[in-house]
């Protein structure tokens, strides 16, 4: 089975959010990600497994409120 992973760009648009709200995310530690090259400038990737994570906790989250 072959790992999926994502740019910045693509999580943004997957959650309909801005990209900074994403690499923010990532600088707090609430996003998973990793840097593909050694620079600080080096892109990020977020595999398929933190994305399905984030989603499921946006989920219980959500149904949470509901029952309020």
């Amino acid at each position: 089975m072959e790992a999926e992973f994502y740019s910045i760009k693509e999580v943004a648009v997957i959650f309909a959010v801005n990209e900074v709200t994403i690499r923010r995310a990532i600088a707090k530690g609430f996003i998973e990600a990793i840097r593909i090259g050694s620079g600080s400038r080096s892109p990020y990737r977020i595999s398929r497994r933190c994305l399905d994570a984030i989603h499921n906790s946006l989920l219980v989250n959500m149904s949470n409120k509901v029952k309020e």
